[in-house]
């Protein structure tokens, strides 16, 4: 089973507009509400590859029953540590004439000390049922930066994969354990080694070293420049897919979803980097939030070139 940590929870409240006029009148065309933030999201397309995946992580007593009713509309199943207050609603206005989206994503709730001490108990008892700990995105106010860390260390003890996919100190007190796999941006990357990306040699070397210290798997998902996947012996890139993107939400979710689906199936490093930008792929040609299905992976696999490029 895939575990999947969401300590920041949302709703997506997706608003389609004919064309977005700032500072005057605009006609809803449509709405639609998705469960959100990262954890869920690489649920979701676990969920529909087929893959046994449990969410964890907060959710809120006020109202994160929506949250909970939407999830099982998508089939996931899902445990949660209750906190008092609201789930934060992220407004998304996506503008069809060109097919742009505008966030706005409120901030998330606190969250007591006692409800942290909660959860990891919690995640320890659920680790002995896991193959794989997916941690991904950013920490409420409440929660200590060390919580990854201290997760990843816990894993390790139960011989549990850990997959981090985070920013800023949360990501860099994560890596001092030497997770199985992290999937930073190029932003992130840059952040986290204090050094600005100027060509493809500056990244591997990077890469490289971060590799060469302990960490199995990097991916460095770099937008319309494709992805980058370096293991112990090889460093693999892939190019965009030819696709039109309709939304980019999640995108990097369902990369990290497909990895983690071939990671279960045993496949080559290789294979890894094209679930990964197949259900990207599924998920960028998909209006607004919706997340790539099985059908839209098994379409673009045999799509996605990768080459060799170290």
């Amino acid at each position: 089973m895939i575990l999947t940590l969401t300590l920041n929870p949302c709703i997506d409240k997706t608003i389609y507009l004919d064309q977005l006029e700032v500072g005057s009148y605009n006609r809803v065309k449509s709405t639609r509400e998705d469960p959100a933030g990262k954890g869920l999201n690489v649920s979701i397309v676990l969920n529909n590859l087929g893959e046994e995946t449990l969410c964890k992580g907060f959710n809120f007593k006020n109202n994160g029953r929506l949250l909970e009713e939407l999830l099982d509309r998508h089939g996931v199943a899902r445990n949660f540590i209750m906190e008092n207050g609201a789930i934060r609603t992220n407004i998304k206005l996506f503008d069809q004439s060109c097919q742009v989206m505008t966030e706005v994503n409120e901030a998330g709730p606190l969250v007591s000390s006692s409800c942290v001490e909660e959860l990891l108990k919690d995640m320890e008892a659920s680790l002995e049922q896991a193959d794989i700990l997916v941690m991904s995105g950013s920490i409420p106010p409440g929660v200590p930066t060390d919580i990854y860390q201290r997760l990843i260390r816990m894993a390790d003890e139960k011989q549990v994969k850990t997959v981090l996919d985070a920013a800023g100190e949360p990501l860099l007190l994560g890596l001092k354990e030497k997770p199985f796999l992290i999937k930073p941006n190029t932003l992130e990357f840059e952040q986290a080694f204090q050094k600005e990306i100027e060509s493809g040699m500056d990244t591997l070397e990077i890469a490289r070293q971060v590799v060469d210290s302990g960490i199995p798997y990097l991916c460095l998902s770099m937008g319309s420049d494709g992805a980058m996947l370096i293991d112990c012996e090889h460093a693999y890139r892939a190019k965009p897919l030819p696709l039109k993107p309709l939304g980019l939400t999640g995108a990097g979710d369902s990369m990290v979803a497909g990895m983690c689906c071939a990671i279960r199936r045993n496949l080559s490093t290789p294979d890894m980097l094209r679930y990964a930008m197949a259900a990207a792929g599924g998920s960028i040609r998909q209006e607004g939030t919706i997340l790539a299905g099985k059908s839209d992976v098994e379409e673009l696999l045999p799509l996605v070139e990768v080459e060799t490029v170290l």
